[in-house]
């Protein structure tokens, strides 16, 4: 029982880092400040919740599915990142040339918690090839933990994210979406990178062989 114990939370451990450094949620609050900057409290907690729920459910229905999906359509997770990448990149270049995002309707701005906060923010492809690779390693048990510890995690930060605008201040604020959105624009050319990359090399292989 206690060799059960130490190799439970030894796995659940061992599982719950690439998963907390693949949702980076230290990269995704400044991104997520910026599109909440001018949003009411009630409107906050709306998208919060919905960019939980839409996180969750991905990742459980990856987690449960991805391999079959991926394989019925001939989709590889690096075509995944190439598109991912592209939707977060249009979003960046809006929110830099524009302030679209900021003047939507409260019906279209509660959509932000699905995307792009939800997906691909929270859980991007990197997530998603994370949790494929994990199912190699560990139990399905452990890793569904590790990842509802790292929402978990992702909900705290998101709830104390207005606290940290606060003091900020508005030009401040201003300065930090727009670095935000800069941000954004080099990790969406990163994923996208990375996905050309990788999928020319698993041509290349399988031309080898």
């Amino acid at each position: 029982m206690e060799n059960f114990i130490i190799t439970f939370f030894r796995d659940l451990l061992l599982s719950f880092i690439p998963l907390f450094v693949a949702i980076d949620i230290f990269g995704v609050l400044p991104i997520y400040l910026d599109f909440v900057r001018d949003i009411s409290s009630d409107e906050e907690k709306g998208i919060r919740r919905s960019s939980i729920i839409t996180a969750f459910s991905v990742g459980i229905g990856f987690l449960l599915l991805g391999k079959w999906i991926f394989d019925i359509m001939g989709i590889s997770i690096y075509d995944f990142e190439i598109a991912g990448g592209l939707l977060l990149l249009i979003i960046s270049i809006n929110n830099l040339l524009t302030d679209k995002l900021k003047n939507m309707g409260s019906s279209d701005r509660s959509d932000l918690g699905v995307v792009p906060i939800g997906v691909p923010l929270i859980v991007g492809p990197g997530v998603l090839a994370t949790l494929l690779i994990l199912t190699g390693v560990y139990n399905y048990g452990v890793i569904l933990i590790s990842f509802i510890v790292n929402l978990f995690i992702v909900y705290l930060a998101l709830i104390n994210g207005r606290i940290i605008l606060k003091y900020l201040g508005k030009k401040g604020s201003v300065a930090a979406g727009k670095l935000a959105a800069l941000l954004l624009a080099a990790y969406a050319v990163m994923m996208m990178r990375v996905g050309v990359i990788n999928t020319i090399t698993l041509y290349l292989d399988k031309l080898k062989h």
